[in-house]
């Protein structure tokens, strides 16, 4: 099931730790069994950030959680629906450009930016929002993203811009 929605976790370097951090936050914050149920898969690139795949993969008590999945270079089509999510974040914010200097210091600023981009109406899902079909097929997920702060918004007070975050 794909729910196109974008989940990200701050972090101010980019390491095989901080990857590895950001998959146990993600487990910590939805709990190991819905974890079990909605993570089966990671898919990245060959980035050197995610060579820690074996431990991605493994959770604490030694037991497999999921699966990690390489693309192929310059092969975005792999990524499916990811790569589109991407480019929507990058709406507000912009490669290339410090995120500091956009306004994006925190997790507070970054769970802003989801909710806008999972807040946008998707073609391909017939206008539906990722929230929608979060709160349609996954509801206990919704429960956990809306206490972590990322949140719906009102369709037509969706922006994305990098002035969101200023």
């Amino acid at each position: 099931m794909d729910l196109d929605l974008l989940v990200a976790f701050f972090h101010l370097e980019k390491t095989a730790s901080a990857m590895l951090a950001g998959v146990n936050a993600l487990e910590a914050l939805i709990g190991p069994e819905l974890f079990l149920k909605y993570v089966q898969v990671l898919l990245t690139d060959r980035g050197t950030e995610f060579t820690f795949a074996d431990l991605m993969e493994t959770a604490a008590d030694g037991t497999k959680r999921t699966c990690v999945f390489y693309c192929d270079p310059m092969a975005a089509g792999q990524k499916g629906s990811l790569e589109k999510q991407h480019s929507e974040l990058r709406y507000i914010v912009t490669k290339g450009v410090s995120f500091a200097n956009l306004g994006l210091t925190g997790q507070d600023k970054l769970n802003l930016a989801l909710s806008h981009v999972n807040s946008f109406p998707k073609k391909k899902n017939h206008g539906k929002r990722p929230f929608d079909l979060l709160q349609f097929f996954a509801p206990d997920l919704l429960d956990k993203f809306t206490a972590f702060g990322i949140q719906a918004i009102e369709m037509d007070q969706v922006f994305l811009s990098p002035l969101l975050l200023k």
